[in-house]
């Protein structure tokens, strides 16, 4: 597992909490709307950060800290977060996971094992196989790992929000319905801007994110699913 990049003090990662953020390479999505591509890709050219790099800031910031983000690139991709996760811990930090629910097993044991205090688990589209597919870069023959993450989420106790970007053609007002029925009961479901910018995609690049009108007839259709809907990030 290789760490590339650092955030030493976020305010923006995990609502209410100042953290760190820690990037770790690679990952099994090829989303073409992903902003962070070249961390998903583990391009060679980004450096290694190593961890005693990492620990100093930590230490240097412990008391005023109030957790750590785990992100990527896909966290869960790599077995060693775990070890990661219980360095943490013995810091006596609070942590974050960051996932795209395609590992619920590491998932569940990350859970099992109290490593993690906060999951933030992406929803990418509507949960057929072809749109999934689409919005998820690869083919995905099934949706099982997804729906076993949603459901460990769902009945685990532990904090959690599901996340969906809103992607235009890959995410309507149309698909919030279908989105509720499958989401039904969630505790928390955050509706996120698409940043079109540095999209892997050039087509992404070139697409208009949705306004605030229409992120909010979305939030309005979700809410009748799920417990609460936030709308987070720049609509205009």
């Amino acid at each position: 597992m290789r760490i590339v990049g650092f955030i030493p003090t976020s305010l923006v990662d995990w609502d209410g909490r100042i953290t760190s953020v820690i990037f770790t390479a690679g990952c099994n999505f090829v989303c073409p709307f992903c902003h962070n591509h070249e961390v998903a890709d583990d391009v060679p050219a980004l450096p290694s950060i190593p961890w005693a790099t990492i620990r100093s800031e930590l230490e240097r910031k412990l008391g005023w800290l109030d957790g750590v983000v785990l992100t990527g690139g896909e966290p869960l991709l790599h077995p060693e977060i775990f070890e990661l996760c219980e360095l943490l811990r013995r810091m006596g930090l609070k942590i974050k996971l960051d996932t795209n629910g395609s590992f619920p097993y590491p998932l569940k044991r990350a859970v099992a094992l109290g490593l993690v205090d906060f999951v933030a688990m992406d929803i990418k589209a509507p949960l057929d196989n072809r749109r999934y597919s689409e919005a998820a870069g690869r083919d995905l023959s099934s949706l099982a790992p997804i729906r076993r993450s949603l459901k460990l989420l769902m009945e685990s106790g532990i904090d959690y929000e599901l996340r969906i970007t809103l992607v235009p053609g890959l995410v309507n007002l149309d698909d919030m319905e279908a989105l509720g029925r499958a989401l039904r009961g969630a505790r928390t479901v955050v509706l996120q801007q698409f940043v079109p910018e540095n999209s892997r995609s050039r087509g992404y690049q070139k697409k208009v994110p949705y306004r605030r009108d229409e992120a909010e007839a979305m939030a309005r259709s979700l809410s009748c699913f799920v417990s609460e809907v936030k709308l987070r990030g720049k609509f205009f």
